[in-house]
């Protein structure tokens, strides 16, 4: 539900941009405050993975496509705020690199899918597991704060849309969540397979809701997970399905998809090389780009914000 250029009136574009602006800045003070920070490569390791996972879209009903989204798996792995930090990094380098998500649309879409997905994911997930401290509660949560977060974010894009007058709201706003039921399942089925592999096999990694110890081997699991990620950006991406998402699918049916434009060009646009090469390879190849750029960007703010801790105790 990337929204691109285009589509948000001036009025939404400043609304959106303050509310991103203010979210991220509370998140990145909350980060800093944290006196158990969670180590920087895991951070960059659960970004990495959570754009190569957006990458790969799957059929979900007829004619239309959807992929993991990740705020909700990354609030339960990583903490509320950790989880908007990921999701801005992964946001700004897929509108800056592969104009996936327009520039000026980029406050609106780390309002939807940074701040509301991740918060209404968390909330959800922490609820859910609260009666209960044990490992299925916690997937439980994390299934169930999946799916309302992919609602929350439909229905928050459908509401700049609607405002900057595309569209009707009210119908908008139905379209997209009828729409979108089908993708939050998938969004909760993969979230629950992603924990329950994890509280299997690594338990300690699973931070966010019921945390419990501290995280052990964390270099292991980062490396492993940047190459997870990176497999499956160089080598899942290109079978991903070609039909469009929930948001491209709203903007067909309503006749509003040519309102899109590009506000400048970006380096890799929609995944492709600047030189000829195959479908196949040119949407592996910028993958790995992007998959390597989220790691070290986000490893490197989590690093910075940590190493700006008042006793240096983040370090």
């Amino acid at each position: 539900m990337h929204i691109p250029d285009g589509f948000l009136s001036a009025g939404v574009t400043a609304v959106t941009w303050a509310a991103a602006g203010a979210g991220v800045a509370a998140a990145l003070r909350a980060e800093k405050a944290d006196p158990t920070p969670t180590p920087a490569g895991v951070l960059g390791a659960v970004a990495a993975f959570v754009f190569a996972a957006q990458m790969i879209n799957v059929p979900v009903a007829a004619g239309t496509s959807g992929h993991l989204v990740g705020a909700a798996l990354s609030a339960v792995l990583l903490g509320p705020w950790r989880a908007v930090i990921v999701m801005t990094v992964v946001l700004a380098v897929q509108a800056l690199l592969f104009q996936d998500g327009g520039l000026t649309a980029l406050g609106a879409n780390i309002t939807d899918m940074g701040l509301a997905a991740s918060l209404s994911g968390y909330a959800v997930a922490a609820l859910a597991a609260r009666g209960a401290a044990s490992a299925r509660a916690r997937v439980v949560g994390g299934v169930l704060g999946a799916f309302v977060a992919t609602l929350a974010a439909a229905v928050l894009t459908a509401l700049w849309l609607g405002l900057s007058g595309l569209y009707p709201l009210l119908p908008i706003v139905q379209l997209m969540l009828v729409t979108h039921v089908a993708i939050g399942l998938l969004e909760a089925a993969l979230t629950g397979a992603v924990l329950a592999t994890l509280i299997r096999w690594r338990p300690d990694m699973v931070r966010g809701v019921g945390a419990d110890g501290r995280i052990s081997s964390s270099g292991a699991f980062a490396s492993g997970a940047l190459g997870i990620a990176i497999a499956i950006a160089a080598f899942v991406s290109p079978l991903a399905s070609g039909l469009p998402d929930g948001l491209d699918h709203a903007a067909e049916r309503l006749g509003f998809a040519a309102r899109a434009r590009a506000s400048f060009a970006a380096p890799f646009p929609d995944y492709g090389l600047p030189f000829d090469a195959s479908p196949a390879f040119a949407t592996a190849a910028a993958g790995v780009v992007g998959t390597v750029a989220v790691a070290l960007i986000a490893w490197a703010v989590s690093r910075g914000v940590q190493s700006g801790g008042s006793d240096g105790s983040h370090r």
